[in-house]
């Protein structure tokens, strides 16, 4: 009787030395999957990324959301190799300027411009100081054969005047006066720009701080891809 209980403590001891090594197996395959799809992640990216993970362990406040995704080549059209690669070096440097984000989705490459760079509150028509930056991003367009959507987006933080009775309006409003900006100073066929206004309804993040909102407050400049509908 004392034989078999000994042997039968080895083989319980054996079944959990091999579950931990596939643990651990499967961890070093983790890592550097990680390592990998890092190497070709934006730099913002990885920040938001840890931000959430913070925030999922109680180390932020919670309400913040974080979307990641693995940079691909741009959906930039009917151009050559190496054009496309200075195009997309310019599109890049976008991302240094203050108030500006470069992302690039699965529905093209999108320039986000906070409201503080382009308009005053509640007010649609842009402000003189975001013009320098609406020429370079006009040149980056004239190179391409992208369909370019401009959106306006807005906080939850109501408006009821006689020009916009609502969120909608402004937003809109916005869109539309970026878009006109970039026929007529940036000499960008009007065929192929749309504007959309989107008010509070597709946020970023929730409105639950003043940070929040004001991240919430955008223009948003898509490059569309070629599939998208």
């Amino acid at each position: 009787m004392k034989k078999r209980k000994v042997i039968h403590s080895e083989e319980e001891g054996g079944a959990r030395w091999i579950t931990t090594f596939n643990d651990m197996m499967t961890l070093l395959l983790v890592f550097f999957v990680l390592l990998f799809a890092m190497s070709n992640i934006d730099v913002k990216k990885i920040k938001n990324f840890q931000y959430s993970l913070q925030s999922g362990l109680g180390v932020l406040e919670e309400g913040e959301k974080v979307q990641i995704a693995v940079m691909e080549r741009l959906p930039i059209e009917n151009i050559e190799h190496k054009a496309q690669d200075k195009i997309e070096d310019s599109i890049k440097a976008f991302d240094s300027e203050p108030g500006v984000g470069v992302a690039f989705t699965d529905k093209g490459i999108l320039i986000t411009l906070e409201e503080s760079f382009l308009f005053r509150s509640g007010i649609a028509d842009i402000d003189p100081e975001g013009l320098p930056l609406l020429d370079k991003i006009a040149v980056v367009i004239r190179k391409t054969a992208n369909s370019i959507r401009v959106e306006g987006h807005t906080d939850n933080v109501k408006i009821n005047t006689a020009r916009f009775p609502s969120n909608w309006e402004l937003s809109i409003a916005r869109a539309v006066n970026v878009v006109k900006y970039l026929v007529e100073t940036g000499k960008i066929p009007p065929q192929r720009l749309s504007a959309v206004g989107y008010g509070e309804s597709r946020s970023v993040f929730f409105n639950d701080t003043p940070q929040h909102q004001a991240a919430n407050r955008r223009v948003e400049i898509l490059l569309a891809s070629k599939n998208m509908n």
